[in-house]
């Protein structure tokens, strides 16, 4: 097992950087947080605790070392009489050939390899497959195919692990501000127009959770207050609003919704 790529680090990475994989990891694959998925969580959980163990410890670090490359010399030496998937064969290929498809924009059949890898797996991951910036950028390509076929759950579920991985992980920041405001402007404006307000409460509600800036945190908590008051919860939309403006006082375009609410004039 390549401990590396179990806690998603460069083989140079160093003793901070794999800490704070190791936490990152933990805290993402705790059982507590995978209830419905507990017995793969387990052992995600120890298999990220191994790793730790082993990359933390300079003596079992070198050792590691030792061993993956003695593995990757005798894979390169092996006679055609052992049995290895050939070129254009298993995951790792079919990933590459998965990226290929988007950056040549071949939108269709990119979409179609990774719905057959992913199968009914919701864990299946490119990263392991896929260097780590290449599995970021193909996380987002996705994101946009998606969008651009109208499966805005598909295109939101990506653009927000390319958020999370590049907000909890080491500051690789390749797609952060790009896909942050993808995401904003999918809750503010897509949803707002084209969801059921029950349903778009649970969206907003969803995004207040993925860490966001405040300015785009007030954004959504307006847009949720709006989306209260349609459904008759008055209270509610109070709260939301005043939270709203608690995180961005310079928001714009509450005083309509406050006279609505009765409350006193707020921020312009």
């Amino acid at each position: 097992m390549d401990y590396y790529v179990v806690l998603q680090v460069e083989r140079h990475s160093g003793p901070a950087e794999i800490k704070r994989a190791f936490r990152r990891l933990l805290k993402r694959y705790h059982p507590d947080r995978n209830r419905s998925n507990a017995a793969w969580a387990e052992q995600r959980t120890r298999e990220i605790v191994e790793a730790y163990h082993v990359l933390s410890d300079e003596r079992r670090r070198k050792f590691h070392d030792q061993q993956l490359r003695m593995e990757s010399f005798s894979v390169s030496t092996v006679t055609s009489s052992v049995s290895y998937d050939p070129p254009g064969d298993g995951v790792a290929a079919k990933c590459r050939e998965l990226f290929e498809a988007l950056l040549k924009g071949k939108i269709e059949a990119a979409l179609g390899l990774y719905e057959r890898l992913r199968g009914d797996k919701a864990t299946f991951d490119l990263y392991p497959h896929l260097s780590l910036k290449d599995h970021l950028d193909c996380k987002f390509l996705l994101g946009e195919a998606y969008e651009r076929q109208g499966q805005i759950d598909n295109a939101l579920a990506l653009y927000e692990e390319v958020f999370r991985e590049e907000l909890e992980g080491p500051r690789l920041r390749y797609f952060f501000d790009e896909v942050q405001e993808r995401i904003v402007t999918i809750y503010c404006q897509h949803v707002a127009r084209t969801a059921e307000p029950k349903d778009a409460v649970r969206y907003y509600q969803h995004a207040l959770k993925l860490g966001l800036p405040n300015k785009d945190k007030a954004e959504i908590r307006k847009r949720l207050a709006e989306t209260l008051l349609k459904i008759g919860d008055r209270d509610g939309a109070q709260r939301e609003l005043r939270e709203a403006i608690k995180l961005h006082p310079g928001i714009k375009g509450v005083q309509r919704l406050a006279a609505r609410l009765g409350m006193h004039a707020v921020s312009s």
